[in-house]
């Protein structure tokens, strides 16, 4: 096995975020970083690859392991999300596996709302700040819109430059977040306290 995904896209699935990511965040991000990369990237984005009916937690787990690289939407909604979590703690614990002083850029964080929530254990992510652009209910053809085209742009050169530092694909990742991820949906299901994912 290898990876099949160049980037998993975590965001969190509430009120009007989806909206926000599918057409506006989404369409600009693949943009710029297929100019980056000079192809079109693999991109998990659970409305585009997850099936109706499908089980869904082992296709986000399958999403997770098997992506390169994790760039998220924070806002003070994504931390209070178990599924955000456990998709960061997975991609942290990754990351810190390799190297944890000197750790690969396996996570890029787009701040989406607030920004002044965040654990502070995160403080080491790149951030990139756009929650003045935010909107989803922007007009394509705004000038705030040519705004957060050109942050995103920059956003979509540092994760080129992030994989390039991927390290080689670990097997039992697969795994480890269909376990995770199995427990949290059942745990869900139950509706008891989810297990535990870590410091995240």
């Amino acid at each position: 096995m290898s990876y099949k995904y160049d980037v998993f896209l975590s965001y969190r699935r509430a009120n009007a975020w989806p909206k926000f990511v599918d057409r506006i965040f989404l369409p600009m991000f693949r943009h710029w970083l297929s100019a980056e990369l000079g192809r079109n990237p693999e991109i998990f984005f659970d409305a585009d690859c997850i099936e109706t009916g499908s089980q869904w937690p082992n296709e986000l787990a399958t999403g997770v392991a098997s992506s390169k690289l994790m760039v998220c939407l924070w806002s003070r909604e994504y931390f209070s999300s178990d599924w955000c979590k456990a998709e960061l703690g997975h991609m942290m614990t990754r990351r810190a596996t390799y190297d944890s002083v000197n750790p690969p850029p396996l996570v890029l964080a787009a701040i989406i709302h607030d920004g002044e929530w965040f654990p502070v254990e995160l403080r080491n992510i790149q951030q990139f700040p756009i929650q003045t652009y935010s909107n989803p209910w922007m007009r394509e053809d705004s000038q705030r819109a040519e705004e957060l085209s050109e942050k995103i742009m920059k956003l979509a050169i540092h994760v080129k430059r992030a994989l390039n530092h991927v390290p080689d694909y670990d097997a039992s990742w697969q795994q480890l977040t269909t376990d995770e991820f199995t427990k949290l949906f059942h745990c869900k299901i139950a509706q008891t306290a989810p297990p535990s994912l870590g410091a995240y």
